[in-house]
């Protein structure tokens, strides 16, 4: 009987002993949750997120590989010294000539075109660095393509065109910025961290404070850090008064209304002299099927190919890929039997939102989950459509920070691509599409490149652990020219680009080439409509089910 009862009080003891501990460990999770959103303790916080850390000593991998990106599209780029305005070059005063004329022209040939530029003092230029916008066109056919420019940095250049279709074909070669322009423009990106702000809504029981945030805060008050170590990604918030880093709930994104241009530059990016004819007098030119040899087959499109320059050509407004034979998807049908029984995740801008909106409310081949707006309201939110009966899952989500949304939008969901990547298992039936960039021209190139080549090793990553699984990458496309130029013009949408042609070299994976797809058939909208959308489509879902 004594036994009994000290095995009894033993087993009461360590009972009570077991809950106190338990009770004093949930006492410290309730007090870190707690204390984090209201900010009564400071050494309940996390550390990091409260002060600045200086930078690494010695540069990362990643830094390594981000700095050579840089350079090399750097290099790209003209360094000339702006005197002014009439030394620029004009449109009007340059000269357009066929670099090799002849009685007639065939299909499959390679046709040149010269072009001599002049200033507004109709002096000869002697350098180059012209951000120059070349086309072929036909009406009948409904037929277009872009050109190759070849810089002799003397003032001249050479713009080859494959003639891929016998008809009258117009030359189109646009001024879109002189040389000056660009160094104008060059200069003004790197100037800042920036030419668009954010702002922070932190919220915890009834109270909130707004506070302005971005890449690299300038401020004698306390900061909050969000840092990806993994990623090397960060962006700072002033921290409010009473309120803990972990309450940021919201963004907005703010017009600075900061401008880096010289005020003697700024003529150049009045909207009559943005992309201006050069080729005006140049009459049609008649292609004929001089010799007809069929062409060699070409293989159907599947990721891994590299994209050619120019990548392909309209033909009855159908996009042609000049290395691949693409399938056209038009109809319902089409969609659906190559959606069938899988999950497609669309990551980036609502360039990409407009392909659910498309699965949604145009063909209706899916249908939103827990989503009843239509159209671009709320543009920024997650969104998710599926088919039960066809088994189709279909998400799009956002890049991550930064994103150009003028009102708040829930922050908290938000994740680089890379770690959206990260988080899926993949797999034969799992579709990735990504694009990134309209967001990202108000901001210095590095920070494009960082995320490129961030996005590159998780889709490495996705492969090594899934190499089954479809991947396409789809570059950003022109917009309008009415948009503000210093801030999100088409030429750092050009340079951003030219980063993801040079990151996703050899990476097995779909290379989209919308950029080259607009500037084809002269579209200058953010959103591509029509046929051209439907070529951007037609070429993704080639590589998606090939």
């Amino acid at each position: 009987m004594v036994k009994r009862k000290f095995a009894l009080r033993v087993l009461v003891f360590s009972f009570l002993l077991g809950f106190l501990w338990h009770w004093t460990a949930i006492q410290h999770s309730l007090k870190v949750i707690v204390g984090n959103c209201l900010g009564h303790t400071k050494q309940d916080m996390v550390p990091d997120k409260e002060k600045v850390l200086e930078p690494p000593l010695k540069a990362s991998q990643l830094q390594i590989q981000i700095d050579g990106v840089f350079t090399k599209i750097q290099s790209l780029i003209p360094n000339v010294t702006f005197s002014y305005f009439n030394k620029t070059t004009s449109a009007q005063n340059s000269k357009v000539f066929l670099s090799n004329p002849r009685e007639r022209y065939c299909v499959g040939e390679d046709f040149v075109i010269q072009v001599d530029m002049y200033d507004y003092l109709n002096n000869r230029k002697t350098y180059g660095g012209d951000f120059i916008r070349p086309r072929l066109f036909s009406l009948t056919p409904r037929a277009s393509v872009s050109g190759k420019v070849e810089d002799f940095n003397n003032g001249s250049y050479h713009i080859h065109f494959p003639l891929y279709w016998a008809g009258q074909i117009k030359v189109s070669i646009l001024l879109w910025h002189p040389s000056e322009g660009i160094t104008a423009l060059w200069r003004s990106r790197h100037s800042s961290l920036g030419v668009l702000g954010f702002q922070g809504r932190y919220v915890y029981l009834g109270q909130q404070a707004i506070s302005p945030c971005g890449f690299q805060m300038n401020s004698a008050r306390e900061l909050c850090e969000y840092k990806d170590n993994l990623y090397e990604e960060v962006f700072y918030c002033q921290k409010p008064p009473n309120l803990a880093c972990d309450c940021l709930r919201d963004m907005r994104a703010v017009n600075l209304g900061a401008s880096y241009l010289k005020p003697e530059e700024k003529p150049m990016f009045e909207r009559p002299r943005v992309g201006i004819e050069i080729a005006k007098n140049l009459k049609p030119i008649i292609v004929t099927n001089c010799d007809e040899i069929p062409l060699p087959p070409k293989p159907k499109c599947q990721p891994g190919m590299n994209s050619t320059l120019p990548s392909g050509y309209f033909f009855n407004n159908i996009w042609n890929p000049a290395y691949c034979t693409m399938t056209t998807y038009k109809t319902a049908e089409d969609f659906v039997k190559c959606l069938q029984g899988k999950k497609l995740f669309l990551i980036g801008d609502s360039t990409l939102r407009q392909f659910i909106m498309h699965f949604t409310e145009g063909i209706h081949i899916v249908k939103y989950f827990r989503h009843h707006e239509t159209g671009w309201h709320s543009w920024e939110k997650t969104l998710e459509a599926i088919n039960m009966e066809k088994d189709i899952y279909v998400s799009y989500k956002r890049h991550g920070f930064p994103l150009e949304s003028f009102v708040f939008y829930y922050f908290m969901e938000d994740m680089y691509t890379s770690r959206q990547i990260d988080r899926q298992g993949g797999g034969k039936d799992t579709i990735f599409v990504i694009t990134m960039g309209q967001h990202f021209r108000q901001f210095p190139l590095k920070l494009f490149i960082r995320r490129a080549l961030n996005i590159r090793r998780a889709v490495e990553r996705l492969f090594l652990r899934s190499p089954e699984t479809k991947v396409i990458i789809k570059t950003e496309n022109t917009r309008e020219r009415n948009a503000p130029l210093e801030r999100i013009g088409d030429f750092h949408g050009y340079t951003q680009y030219l980063v993801l042609k040079e990151v996703f070299q050899g990476v097995n994976v779909g290379f989209v080439d919308a950029w080259d797809m607009t500037v084809a058939s002269a579209t200058e909208s953010v959103h591509p409509p029509g046929y051209t959308f439907e070529g951007i489509m037609s070429l993704t879902f080639s590589f998606a089910c090939s």
